[in-house]
C-alpha cells in the first residue's frame, strides 16, 4: 500500500517483506532497493556530478543494472565499476570495452527472459533501444520507458509526428490489462505543450500505482504540473536528485 501524498520520503511501509525504496538519481536514472537486491535503471551522472549511489550501503545485495540504450544521457560507463557484484541487462546497441568481463545479458525489443528472481520483458523504443518491464521476486512490477516516448515536436511534419504517435501507442497498448506498481515515463519540456502526451496516454491506457516522471532536464516543476491531472494522486513529487519514495 502507498500513501496518497507521494512526496519524497513521505510514504509508509505496510508490508516490509515486499518494500521497495525508489530513489531518483538524475534525468532518467533510478535506484530501486528491495529486500534482496538493488536495481539501477539508466544510471547517468553528468560527469560525476550527480552520483547518488553508494554501493557501501548495500554490502550483501546484488546489483542489477539496466540500460535501455546507448545514448550518453542513459548509459554512463561509470556503471562498469560494479562488475564484481552486478549483473548487467543491456540493450544490444550499448557498446562495452572489448576486455570487459562482467556478467551481461543482452536484450532486444519484444523479448521475455528471467534473470535470477527478475522476470524481464522488453518493448521497442521509438527512438533507440528498449523499454523494460520488470517483475521483482514475483511481486512488484516496474516499467521503465527509456526513450520510448510520444516525441511530438512542434514544427515537425505531420508524417513524422503521426508515425511517432502510432509507434508509441502501439507499444504502450501491449501493456493494457497489466498491473504496474511503478512506471517511469518521460515528460520532456522540450516538447513544449506536448510534454505530457506520453504520460497522459500511459495513465489512460495502462495506469500505475506510482508514476515517476523522468527525462525532464531538471525542470522539477513538471512533477507539480502532472500532480494537477486527474491521475495526479499517483504522481510522485520529485523535488531534487536523491529524493526517495518508499513503496
Amino acid at each position: 500500500e502507498m500513501s496518497a501524498s507521494l512526496v519524497g520520503s513521505e510514504m509508509c511501509i505496510r508490508d516490509r517483506r515486499n518494500f521497495m525504496n525508489m530513489t531518483y538519481l538524475h534525468h532518467s536514472g533510478f535506484q530501486i532497493e528491495t529486500k534482496q537486491s538493488v536495481l539501477l535503471f539508466d544510471y547517468y551522472t553528468q560527469n560525476g556530478m550527480f552520483d547518488r549511489v553508494n554501493e557501501g550501503d548495500f554490502p550483501h545485495k546484488k546489483f542489477y543494472i539496466f540500460v535501455t540504450h546507448g545514448h550518453g544521457d542513459h548509459y554512463d560507463p561509470a556503471i562498469l565499476r560494479w562488475a564484481d557484484r552486478a549483473h548487467y541487462i543491456l540493450s544490444d546497441d550499448v557498446e562495452l570495452p572489448k576486455d570487459f568481463k562482467g556478467e551481461v545479458t543482452w536484450v532486444k525489443p519484444h523479448q521475455k527472459l528471467t534473470v535470477d528472481d527478475l522476470e524481464i520483458e522488453t518493448l521497442a523504443s521509438n527512438d533507440q533501444g528498449v523499454a523494460f518491464v520488470v517483475k521483482v521476486a514475483g511481486k512488484r512490477t516496474v516499467f521503465h520507458a527509456g526513450d520510448l516516448n510520444w516525441w511530438h515536436w512542434n514544427g515537425e511534419s505531420d508524417e513524422f509526428n503521426n508515425d511517432i504517435a502510432d509507434s508509441y501507442r502501439r507499444e504502450i497498448d501491449l501493456l493494457k490489462g497489466r498491473e504496474i506498481d511503478v512506471a517511469c515515463v518521460p515528460a520532456d519540456p522540450r516538447l513544449q505543450d506536448k510534454y505530457d502526451w506520453a504520460v497522459d496516454y500511459f495513465m489512460e491506457r495502462v495506469g500505475a500505482k506510482v508514476l515517476l516522471p523522468m527525462h525532464f532536464w531538471k525542470h522539477f516543476d513538471i512533477c507539480e504540473k502532472l500532480r494537477q491531472k486527474p491521475y495526479g494522486a499517483h504522481v510522485a513529487l520529485i523535488r531534487r536528485e536523491g529524493d526517495t519514495f518508499i513503496i
